[in-house]
């Protein structure tokens, strides 16, 4: 899928991969939706689910652009996507990670979300660097209700989504 990109106001182009997520989906957050969105500098990600009417819990231990903390309906937690223990943020509607990490550290960040019960959908860029380890690959692939995709977007990665059952 081919977007046209707006160069204004998203602070980045990564912004492009959560469309396509959506749009291939056909599901996004709404208003009223909490969305965490970890590893977010510089705030492409935020910036989506906040114009979608989400209320964003935004992560990362490098600072936000500041017109995206500073747009309503965004809290800001400068510190690490994997320090931050799931069940102290209550109940969350999507949980979105563009985190740069190896694919086996953010399998055990995806598992940890997963086990806190606190949320079920998840879409999450899986970052490979060098060649791919398919045992992790096939790891996140048998998570219940989950795929991996390469969006058009993605350039070095796979996109990880898991909805709950319809």
């Amino acid at each position: 899928m081919r977007f046209v990109e707006d160069r204004l106001a998203p602070p980045s182009r990564a912004y492009l991969k959560l469309w396509e997520a959506f749009t291939l989906l056909d599901e996004r957050p709404g208003p009223g939706d909490v969305c965490v969105d970890l590893g977010s500098c510089p705030g492409g990600w935020t910036w989506v689910l906040q114009q979608l009417g989400g209320e964003v819990i935004s992560v990362d231990k490098a600072p936000l652009d500041p017109a995206v903390v500073a747009l309503p309906r965004v809290r800001f937690l400068q510190e690490s996507a994997f320090g931050l223990a799931p069940e102290s943020l209550g109940r969350v509607d999507w949980v979105l990670c563009d985190v740069a990490c190896y694919p086996e550290r953010l399998l055990g960040l995806v598992q940890r979300w997963l086990d806190s019960g606190v949320c079920a959908r998840f879409v999450c860029t899986v970052k490979l660097q060098g060649a791919a380890d398919q045992g992790v690959l096939e790891r996140f692939a048998a998570i219940a209700g989950s795929r991996l995709v390469h969006l058009f977007h993605n350039k070095h990665e796979l996109t990880w989504i898991r909805l709950p059952p319809a």
